[in-house]
C-alpha cells in the first residue's frame, strides 16, 4: 500500500552531499509508489509552523536538519504524534546519535521499510517542547552568542569565538533550583535538564538519563569561576560527576529554575528566552522510526 511521507528540509543545516542523500531517499521511495512531498524551511519557527498543518493521514515525516528542527517538528506534531525519522545534519545530532542514525540514504529507506519504533518523552519548558536538554546559564550564554553572529551552517569552529569570550566574561549569578516542590540548590552555578545523556563534544552530563521513563533528569554544578567550570567539566570527562561533592543530580517531573539576574536559557541548542524556567514532561508523546539492528553501528 503506498504511504504518504512529508519531508521537512532544514536548507541551512548540512552540506551539498546532504541535499544528495535526501534526494535520493526521496527518489528511493517514489519508485516504491511512495506520495512524497518535499517542504524546506525557511526561517526559525517554520518547521514547527509547518509541521502543525502536517495531515493526520500521513505515515512517516522525515526531518533533515539539527536537533533544533526535530524539537520544532516534533513540537508541531504533539498533538496528532506521527512517526518521525531523522536524517542528521547538524553540527552535533545528539538524537540521530542515540538512535544510530546517519545521513545516509540507503540507511533511512531501511529504517523506514522496518518500522521500528522508537518512543520519547517530550521535555516542555516555559510553553516550548524539547527532545534532548536544556541549558541554563554557561552553555545558554554561548548559545545565544553564537545565534547573534550565525551566518549560514554551524560548524565546531562557529563555536570559538563565543565560547572563549564567555568563558573569562561570564560571571556565573545565583541561581535557586526547586524539582518536585523541594528546593535542591541555591548559589552560583549552572544546571542542565534534559532527556538523553548526550551532550555537546560527547559529554554525557545527564548520565542516568532514561528517554522513555517519564522523567526528567536535572544535574546542578556549583560554579564560582572559571576554574571551577574547568574542574566540573574534567569530571564529566570521566563520567565520575554524578554523586561528587556540591554536585546536584535528580530525577523528578517538575523543576523551576529561577534568578534574580537576567540568565540566559537553550533548549536542544537553540536559545529559549531567559529565566525563570519552568520544566516539565510529557511522557511517551514522541515516536521515531529508528534502524533495524542489523543496520545499527555502535553508538558513539
Amino acid at each position: 500500500m503506498a504511504r504518504r511521507i512529508q519531508f521537512i528540509v532544514n536548507p541551512v543545516s548540512g552540506s551539498r552531499r546532504n541535499t544528495t542523500e535526501v534526494l535520493a531517499l526521496a527518489r528511493r521511495l517514489r519508485a516504491d509508489g511512495d506520495y512524497v512531498d518535499i517542504h524546506s524551511t525557511r526561517c526559525a519557527g517554520d518547521a514547527r509552523r509547518f509541521a502543525e498543518t502536517v495531515p493526520a493521514d500521513v505515515d512517516v515525516v522525515v526531518t533533515v536538519g539539527g536537533d533544533g528542527t526535530i524539537s520544532e517538528v516534533v513540537h508541531g506534531l504533539i498533538e496528532h504524534p506521527i512517526p518521525v525519522v531523522v536524517m542528521p545534519t547538524g553540527t552535533e545530532n545528539l538524537l540521530a546519535r542515540e538512535f544510530g542514525l546517519r545521513a545516509d540514504a540507503h540507511l533511512l529507506y531501511e529504517t523506514i521499510q522496518a518500522n521500528c519504533r522508537q518512543w520519547i518523552d517530550v521535555g516542555v519548558v516555559n510553553g516550548r517542547h524539547f527532545m534532548i536538554i536544556a541549558g541554563v546559564g554557561f552553555d545558554a550564554e554561548v548559545v545565544h552568542r553564537l545565534v547573534r553572529q550565525r551566518k549560514g551552517h554551524i560548524t565546531y569552529m562557529s563555536y570559538f569565538w563565543p565560547l572563549w569570550r564567555t568563558f573569562w566574561g561570564y560571571r556565573y549569578p545565583v541561581i535557586r533550583v526547586t524539582a518536585d516542590g523541594q528546593t535542591v540548590f541555591e548559589g552560583r552555578g549552572l544546571a542542565f535538564v534534559g532527556n538523553i545523556g548526550r551532550y555537546a563534544i560527547g559529554l554525557r552530563i545527564l548520565l542516568n538519563a532514561v528517554c522513555d521513563d517519564g522523567r526528567l533528569d536535572l544535574c546542578v554544578f556549583p560554579c564560582r569561576w572559571q576554574g571551577t567550570l574547568a574542574f566540573h567539566a574534567l569530571w564529566v570527562v570521566r563520567k565520575k560527576h554524578v554523586g561528587w561533592d556540591g554536585v546536584v543530580y535528580r530525577s523528578c517531573r517538575e523543576i523551576l529554575v529561577e534568578s534574580r539576574e537576567k540568565l540566559a536559557l537553550q533548549v536542544d541548542g537553540d536559545p529559549a528566552g531567559f529565566l525563570p524556567a519552568r520544566f516539565s514532561v510529557m511522557p511517551r508523546r514522541g515516536i521515531f522510526l529508528v534502524p533495524p539492528p542489523r543496520s545499527r553501528r555502535p553508538r558513539w
